[in-house]
């Protein structure tokens, strides 16, 4: 017995580790971050169709003392990649088209302008950029009108 206990008195204590969770913990969370970024970058990397609500420019507007009441969005139904659409998202890219409003069209009081057709979706697809295809536009004729003026409120 006295043997036994004067090898327990001769053992050096050992000193304490640090615990290894906290590292395995810092590897897996760097890993797993790292495989979120390349999991993003290859979603934002495929083609998405998505309804984008795009503001008006009207350039070239007719000279009138009236007031006109113009339509100021339009939604377009557009195809481009998820780097894009985030980017329409986050205000990364402008959302405005620019229309020429010389090229309205004068009936019964008001100007209207028809965008149903190709020629129309190929110029608004050279300022929104070559990556995206436009699908659809709504509403397909804008108008401007002159505004109603309001009477004024006799009290």
């Amino acid at each position: 017995m006295k043997a036994s206990l004067l090898k327990l008195q001769r053992r050096k204590p050992k000193p304490q580790k640090e615990p290894k969770s906290n590292y395995r913990i810092m590897v897996f969370s760097i890993c797993v971050i790292i495989s979120f970024g390349f999991w993003l970058l290859n979603m934002l990397s495929k083609k998405y169709t998505q309804s984008i609500v795009f503001y008006i420019q009207y350039e070239h507007m007719p000279p009138s003392g009236k007031q006109l009441n113009v339509t100021d969005t339009m939604r377009i139904k557009v195809t481009t990649s998820g780097f894009r659409l985030t980017g329409y998202k986050f205000g990364i890219f402008d959302k405005f088209i620019k229309i020429d409003a010389s090229q309205f069209r004068h009936k019964d009081n008001q100007y209207y302008y028809t965008l149903s057709n190709h020629i129309h979706a190929e110029k608004i697809e050279e300022q929104l950029g070559e990556e995206v295809k436009v699908l659809d536009i709504a509403p397909d004729t804008l108008y401007m009108r002159p505004a109603i003026p309001s009477t004024p409120d006799r009290s």
